[in-house]
């Protein structure tokens, strides 16, 4: 009997032992996700664009984490950077919002190279409810640093050539 009374107090102790370590590391695995879901996405140049006599640099973003976290808690996008979300496959009605993204957009709907529809100087949504911009059609969106449309003449109906960027 005595043995089992000591079996059962180490049983005991571990467990007293136990309980705030597992707390701890509950929290601390909280906190490292929360910190991790809030840092910025900056994804390799895959792609360049010209148009007009203007050259943009555009990252890829096509797989499901990259397509939702997009451009979100950046700072800024450099005037000759965008980035380029790829649907692989056109979707109907198409919707884009800027929950999250910390400074005006242009995004640029596009299906398979023509533009769509553009959104000029769309600001920034630092929480819900965003307003959500949608286009008839889409395999691709862009999203290029907000005046960059107008300014580099991009309009609705261009086939925009979207090429792949070697370094």
């Amino acid at each position: 009997m005595q043995i089992s009374k000591k079996i059962d107090l180490v049983v005991l102790k571990g467990f007293n032992l136990l309980g705030p370590i597992a707390g701890i590391a509950v929290i601390v695995g909280t906190l490292s996700l929360i910190f991790l879901s809030s840092r910025p996405q900056h994804l390799p140049i895959k792609y360049k664009l010209t148009h007009n006599n203007y050259t943009f640099y555009l990252e890829s973003a096509t797989k499901p984490k990259e397509l939702e976290k997009g451009l979100k808690f950046r700072a800024s996008l450099p005037s000759d950077r965008g980035m380029l979300f790829d649907f692989g496959k056109p979707y109907t009605n198409a919707g884009f919002w800027m929950h999250k993204v910390n400074f005006p957009l242009d995004i640029i709907f596009l299906n398979d190279g023509m533009v769509t529809k553009i959104v000029n100087n769309a600001p920034p949504c630092p929480q819900k409810p965003c307003i959500i911009y949608n286009a008839p059609i889409a395999t691709h969106v862009l999203e290029l640093p907000s005046g960059t449309a107008k300014k580099s003449n991009i309009q609705i109906q261009d086939q925009l050539q979207i090429l792949n960027y070697d370094y």
